[in-house]
């Protein structure tokens, strides 16, 4: 006859399970957002070094061409953190995972030790009884 299984000892899933595939979401959001800016920048850098080097220079004050050329100066020191964060949300994300892993295995290993010490302790009292 098998014996019964205390379901009360099973532990509840850990919030993790819950908040990693958020981090994901976002971190691959961002990823590919920064990765859409970069193909637009790509496409406004095409445009300015379609000019020759002489015209890029005598740019004038105002001019859509000076204007690129200052977007292509000025929109990496923003993209390079911000895709950063995003790798750093999916980083995070496989932490949290590895972290709730742990967490469960370690309720389980408990739940699981509840369950069969007394046992083990019956099985050896009785061995013991026996031998003597």
């Amino acid at each position: 006859m098998a014996a019964e299984h205390r379901t009360d000892l099973i532990p509840s899933p850990p919030i993790q399970t819950r908040v990693y595939p958020l981090l994901i979401a976002a971190g691959f959001a961002i990823v590919l957002s920064s990765l859409a800016i970069a193909a637009v920048l790509a496409t406004v850098a095409s445009g300015v070094f379609d000019n020759p080097k002489s015209v890029r220079d005598a740019a004038e004050v105002g001019s859509a061409l000076l204007a690129r050329q200052g977007d292509l100066a000025t929109f990496p020191l923003w993209v390079q953190p911000f895709k950063f964060v995003g790798l750093t949300l999916l980083i995070s994300s496989i932490f949290t995972v590895f972290w709730g892993l742990l967490r469960s295995l370690q309720e389980a290993r408990g739940a699981a030790m509840v369950e069969s010490i007394p046992v083990l302790l019956e099985g050896s009292s009785s061995q013991e009884r026996e031998g003597r």
